[in-house]
């Protein structure tokens, strides 16, 4: 009996050294898409491919909580810009008017535009310290290497019951045992973040 399970185990870990690297990263997919899949029972791998994973810019931690604040700066910045076109455009309206109304109606309309203007100027003036901070951390990184990494590409359904095509991008840790990342390669605001990732890198500190 003993020796009957020795067997088996010598031959399910000869099983698992021969399996490849697609085979093995098709098989730790499947698992988190059991997890995560809204309908996992309609899930299609299309295609995989495996190769070597390092360390990057865009998955550090500490440069990426720098880019998505960034991008929250940038669109407070952008709602006041859009508050001072509006006290502009009002300020005209009533620039011309001499009535106790017109008067009053200018006045508030261009300390809004001032309040909005200064607001700007205050994120804009953050989002330049946290850009100098993604430059400096990214001078400093160094890349190794971390793993695999696997381009998968499946279809399934969504909650509305229609089928979609997404590309995702995991990244294992060296043995395969597990996966230490992933995103969707296809996500519109991880395609801002690292715009603005990249934006940081070609922006000058010294310029004024």
């Amino acid at each position: 009996m003993k020796n009957n399970l020795l067997s088996i185990l010598i031959i399910s870990l000869i099983f698992v050294s021969c399996q490849s690297k697609e085979e093995k990263a098709a098989k730790l997919i499947k698992e988190e898409m059991y997890k995560t899949l809204y309908d996992f029972s309609s899930y299609q791998p299309i295609e995989t491919k495996v190769d070597s994973a390092f360390t990057t810019i865009y998955h550090d931690s500490i440069i990426l909580s720098y880019a998505y604040l960034s991008r929250e700066y940038l669109d407070k910045a952008n709602e006041a810009l859009d508050k001072t076109k509006e006290a502009q455009s009002s300020m005209e309206i009533w620039s011309d008017s001499y009535s106790s109304l017109g008067e009053s109606k200018y006045k508030n309309a261009r300390e809004k535009f001032n309040t909005s203007l200064e607001e700007a100027k205050g994120y804009m003036s953050e989002i330049k310290v946290l850009q100098d901070s993604i430059k400096k951390r990214a001078t400093e990184f160094k890349t190794t290497f971390c793993g695999w990494q696997a381009k998968h590409k499946f279809r399934c359904k969504t909650k509305g019951g229609n089928f979609d095509l997404a590309n995702y991008i995991y990244v294992f840790d060296p043995k395969f045992k597990k996966i230490i990342y992933s995103e969707n390669i296809d996500d519109e605001k991880l395609v801002k973040i690292r715009n603005l990732i990249n934006e940081s890198l070609k922006n000058d500190s010294t310029s004024n």
